[in-house]
């Protein structure tokens, strides 16, 4: 069935009942984050945790949840919604890029799946319905009465902080985090939370962008959280109309403090263990992007990785653009960093500025991030360093006297 911007109809109508997904895929060269928020009867927020998104994928109940692969997408259950608190979900769409809009997009799709996985109706989201528009609310899913359905394909300005707003939870601006080096480390984006709320924590959609050699980030470390640390490279379609030369791996070196010897985890030949050493794991290989669909590989951390292994530990972590894939300017891939612990949040972004060596279609390695994990918290820092040309040398972690570590892009070769 073909869905049409406006349209309602009952959930029984499309043959479902408590159980279905609602997958989006939006065409376009820069990233946007989906998210579903759940409204109450006064269609508000009603509490934090009712808001699902790449930080926070679930609710407590498990009505919604957030998966991204193979394609970002919802999954409902709604025989857990109380309907005392939830009474609809909307489902948003917002640009993660100062300069884009809505109105360039390439165009999309918002799919209703059934249990089995099987497309039963769907939307097109095309681009001229837009206009210089941030965010877009997609679609709801509401109980009046029954459950239903309501292509909604409404352009909003602001971007996701406006939407919190909208749905009335409140922006409040953080206190500035103090580097940990001399070097100036970028300013937190706001924090969405709902004062009103005092059961849960802060919602947090700060994403701290680390754009230059040397800015660096404090993450702090639970002890009692059995989340893992997740770092995800991530890099887009270069636009050549080749298929064959958009495929990056993400390598990760580390070492111990007071030892000479490193350690590997690269797919799909060392993917190593998170229940064992060395206590990483490389999530799988991940062999191209188009305009559709970034790339991305994913690495899990145990967050006490230190104590594991008995010391601090540094790692580097670096994308390598494979010769036989055909040869390919690093910058033209936009390669980005992405690491995760609970609601902290740090990206390291290409800057070209930086990297100006990365242009060249003849360097392969570029590193995105170093980190060194103590007992207590992660210093991660933006690098920016590359291979030299022609060559395909690995990074290497140096310890230095003071506790940091400098890195050398003068190792091994090692290959898929």
């Amino acid at each position: 069935m073909q869905l049409q911007q406006g349209q309602k109809l009952q959930l029984q109508q499309l043959n479902l009942q408590q159980e279905f997904s609602i997958e989006v895929d939006i065409q376009a060269s820069f990233n946007i984050d989906l998210s579903c928020f759940g409204l109450d009867a006064n269609q508000k927020l009603s509490d934090e945790a009712f808001m699902v998104f790449y930080n926070q994928p679930i609710t407590p109940d498990g009505a919604v949840r957030w998966q991204a692969h193979p394609k970002q997408n919802f999954h409902f259950q709604l025989n857990l919604v109380d309907l005392k608190q939830i009474q609809r979900f909307s489902i948003c769409a917002a640009i993660d890029d100062a300069h884009a809009t809505m109105q360039q997009i390439q165009g999309g799709t918002v799919n209703i799946k059934n249990p089995q996985g099987q497309v039963i109706a769907t939307f097109a989201i095309q681009p001229q319905l837009f206009n210089q528009e941030k965010a877009i609310m997609l679609a709801d899913v509401y109980f009046k009465d029954v459950w239903r359905l309501g292509i909604v394909a409404q352009g909003f300005n602001g971007g996701l902080a406006a939407l919190v707003e909208h749905f009335g939870g409140e922006v409040a601006q953080d206190e500035p985090t103090q580097p940990v080096t001399p070097q100036p480390v970028a300013p937190p984006a706001p924090s969405i939370s709902k004062p009103t709320t005092s059961s849960s924590s802060s919602l947090n959609l700060n994403k701290i962008q680390l754009e230059k050699t040397g800015q660096s980030h404090r993450i702090n470390l639970n002890k009692n959280s059995t989340e893992y640390l997740k770092i995800e490279a991530i890099w887009i379609d270069n636009g050549d109309a080749c298929s064959d030369n958009d495929d990056l791996d993400l390598r990760v070196g580390f070492m111990l403090q007071n030892q000479n010897k490193m350690g590997y985890v690269w797919c799909p030949s060392q993917q190593g263990a998170l229940d064992s050493h060395p206590f990483i794991q490389h999530q799988g290989d991940i062999t191209g992007a188009s305009i559709s669909q970034p790339g991305k590989e994913t690495v899990l951390v145990r967050p006490d990785i230190a104590k594991k292994l008995g010391g601090k530990v540094a790692l580097v972590f670096s994308v390598y653009s494979a010769v036989s894939n055909g040869v390919v300017s690093i910058a033209s891939l936009q390669p980005k960093m992405r690491m995760q612990y609970g609601d902290q949040l740090v990206e390291c972004v290409f800057n070209s500025s930086v990297s100006a060596k990365a242009k060249s279609r003849f360097v392969y390695t570029y590193v995105i991030g170093v980190a060194i994990i103590d007992e207590q918290g992660i210093t991660l820092q933006h690098s920016g360093m590359t291979s030299g040309r022609f060559s395909e040398n690995t990074p290497r972690i140096i310890w230095k006297k003071d506790g940091t570590v400098d890195i050398k892009v003068d190792g091994e070769p090692m290959f898929k």
